[in-house]
């Protein structure tokens, strides 16, 4: 996915004077356009409130609400450490700031709830009909990745965890070919790491499954199947619940798929209950 800046910068003498004008305020100020109504930044920017409906969809979105969001998601990507630290210093008590994380993340896990149920089953079926599933989680989502990778191997004998191997990703997945999966979690900043195993998982005819940022975004430009979850926008570096939560609809549904998926869970379940 193009940042919002180099969007603008490629299409930049493509629009009209006002357009110029809404491209260099949305480039400069970011931060206060996202939370603008399209009456407000016209009004602020000085051209009509018409204008930034066609500036919207110049940039390719359907509408001004659409390109807001992504103005906002953008937004949340842009945020540096430091800026996070300054958020959770606004909180008056350490109590506030844990209960702004819990509300955040639950906004974020309902998001969830939109998921396609196609395209979970979809993951599901690719994850049982593949030879060998690779499993990838860039940065903190490496916590997500080896969440679902414990899961899968509950059921499945043929997972790999590239997070637990101690091996940069691209040398992990050099046997991967047609027939295996790599299912790949990251988000912004997608690193060249994870760029160059994706595209090579490609050459190779493998299958791919992301779960980024955005429809979008780098990664689910490479991928076969690509769901969008939060990754948080609160917190030091946000906070990892609902990609885990997406992890879990995953396994759910995969388990219930198959009687012999759900019989293997129930005997893990029971073979710790009677070591009690």
């Amino acid at each position: 996915m193009k940042r919002i800046n180099e969007a603008i910068a490629e299409k930049m003498n493509e629009f009209t004077r006002g357009q110029k004008l809404l491209a260099t305020f949305i480039s400069e100020h970011c931060d206060k356009a996202a939370f603008m109504s399209s009456f407000e930044l016209a009004a602020y920017t000085g051209v009509s409130q018409s204008t930034v409906i066609r500036f919207s969809n110049a940039m390719g979105y359907n509408g001004y609400a659409e390109f807001q969001e992504a103005l906002q998601t953008e937004l949340k990507y842009r945020l540096t450490t430091l800026e996070r630290f300054e958020l959770l210093s606004e909180q008056p008590t350490d109590a506030d700031v844990v209960s702004e994380i819990a509300l955040c993340d639950a906004r974020n896990i309902k998001k969830n709830a939109g998921t396609s149920s196609d395209a979970l089953k979809n993951i599901a079926t690719r994850i049982m009909l593949s030879s060998r599933v690779y499993v990838y989680g860039q940065g903190a989502a490496s916590a997500a990745a080896v969440y679902l990778s414990a899961y899968l191997r509950n059921m499945l004998p043929n997972i790999s965890c590239i997070n637990q191997l101690g091996i940069d990703p691209l040398s992990a997945v050099a046997q991967i070919e047609n027939g295996d999966l790599l299912i790949c979690i990251s988000f912004p900043v997608h690193t060249s790491a994870t760029l160059d195993m994706l595209e090579y998982a490609k050459s190779r005819d493998a299958g791919i499954v992301s779960i980024s940022e955005s429809k979008d975004s780098q990664i689910a430009a490479l991928s076969d199947v690509s769901l969008v979850s939060e990754c948080g926008d609160y917190g030091i570096n946000g906070t990892l619940a609902p990609v885990i939560s997406l992890c879990g609809a995953i396994i759910s549904i995969l388990a219930r798929s198959d009687e012999r998926f759900k019989n293997k869970l129930n005997g893990v379940g029971e073979a710790h209950k009677n070591r009690r």
